[in-house]
């Protein structure tokens, strides 16, 4: 969360216009929570460089995805794509790993009811994005 804040809040997206940010492996429920904090703290703090954008909207600029952990579930999927957007969140199958659950985890995760558009950003159109090599 703190990485997310100063990368923010530091003014690296208005800086570099085609920096892409992710957030791996460290749940993504917060999302919500972190990003009106992060406008709140904006205006009453202060402190960022001089931002473009509230902070906030940088998470649903396009440039901003995180990876998401199977145990949070569905209903906090549908929370925070419904509250940032199908554009953000990107599945990982976390294998081979001590906690990972494969093959159970890509079970799990395309057994969760979403429409067909946005299972295909969460599974292949979001990390596509994220990971694309950016132009010279």
């Amino acid at each position: 969360m703190r990485f997310v804040g100063s990368f923010i809040g530091g003014g690296l997206f208005d800086k570099y216009p085609k920096l892409r940010m992710g957030v791996l492996e460290c749940g993504f429920g917060w999302l919500p929570f972190w990003a009106r904090r992060m406008d709140e703290q904006a205006v009453y703090v202060g402190g960022t460089a001089p931002l473009k954008l509230k902070p906030s909207e940088y998470l649903t600029s396009g440039r901003f995805f995180c990876s998401i952990e199977r145990q949070e579930g569905e209903d906090m999927f549908n929370t925070v794509t419904q509250y940032l957007g199908d554009e953000v969140l990107m599945y990982a199958s976390d294998y081979p790993h001590g906690e990972s659950w494969f093959p159970e985890s890509a079970t799990t995760v395309l057994g969760w009811n979403m429409p067909p558009e946005r299972k295909r950003k969460l599974f292949w159109d979001n990390a596509i994005q994220f990971y694309a090599r950016a132009p010279v």
